[in-house]
């Protein structure tokens, strides 16, 4: 019996951590986005830490589970229905209190949150995109597309810290989703880190090899690094996804010139020609053709 004081121990303690660590986040979730700069971060962080305390209370209930083992012989029921009822507290600061619940109300919100976001961002207004995609973000911390949209919006802004680590949080967040991985490539590329960017798309393709833009991306890297036979395996893959896209012809094309390739730069040049008889470089491609040997 006394081996189960402890073990009691334990389990009210985690129940305070909890009640502490859900009063925290209930006066995180009270504030509004603002224009105040320090807001963008705040949130941002904020939702990262929520991701962390419940990683630790996962962490947590693993380690009891296994210290409670020995002891399930003699106490198993009651052990159970204790752990089960914290299991439940865990559950209601997780989806309910300071954390979004997934009410449709809430889901609604942050898609059109998102949506205006997305249209800022084309339209160019970047401060307002990046207060609609932190809004978003608050209303539900689990959006990944919103976390994606503001990164991409950091990118614009050419603040580099802020995109990494939004995408860096998407990564360790969603690990089996191409996305972050894809857009940490970008980031990398446009900073002239290759090898980097390299690496990511390499990521990004091991997750889901079906999206023409990363073998395009990763083509393009390999060109820059003058790795022109990886180039030419990028495009080809590329092309075997999508056979009529102008963009992948035209690149496949100029890396079959640059590997001397005449024989794959005349089928690629015909297939151009069958696309497109009004190709504006048709002649150009033509010349470069016939001065290949």
């Amino acid at each position: 019996m006394l081996s189960i004081v402890p073990l009691i121990i334990i389990i009210l303690s985690l129940g305070t951590i909890l009640i502490i660590a859900s009063r925290h986040i209930k006066k995180a979730t009270a504030l509004d986005v603002s224009d105040i700069p320090e807001e963008r971060e705040a949130i941002l962080k904020k939702s990262i830490l929520e991701n962390r305390l419940l990683n630790k209370v996962d962490q947590i209930f693993r380690l009891l589970n296994n210290f409670i083992k020995p002891a399930q012989k003699i106490a198993s029921g009651w052990l159970g229905k204790g752990l089960g009822g914290i299991k439940n507290l865990e559950k209601k600061y997780r989806f309910s209190g300071g954390l979004p619940d997934s009410s449709k109300k809430s889901e609604s919100k942050a898609k059109d949150l998102l949506k205006e976001a997305q249209d800022d961002l084309q339209s160019g207004s970047l401060s307002r995109a990046e207060s609609k995609y932190l809004s978003a973000i608050k209303v539900n911390p689990d959006f990944m597309d919103a976390y994606i949209g503001l990164g991409n919006t950091y990118i614009k802004m050419e603040e580099w810290d802020q995109a990494r680590e939004t995408f860096e949080h998407v990564t360790k967040t969603w690990p089996q989703d191409d996305k972050g991985f894809a857009c940490l490539a970008e980031l990398e590329g446009r900073k002239g880190n290759l090898g980097e960017a390299k690496d990511y798309l390499l990521h990004a393709l091991s997750i889901n090899n079906e999206i023409v833009d990363y073998h395009i991306d990763l083509a393009e890297v390999y060109l820059n690094l003058s790795d022109n036979e990886k180039a030419l395996s990028s495009l080809q893959i590329a092309q075997g996804l999508e056979p009529n896209n102008p963009k992948i012809l035209d690149q496949l094309f100029l890396v079959s010139v640059l590997l001397s390739n005449k024989h794959l730069a005349e089928e690629v040049l015909m297939k151009i020609k069958k696309q497109n008889s009004d190709h504006g470089r048709l002649q150009e491609f033509e010349k470069k053709v016939k001065a290949l040997k």
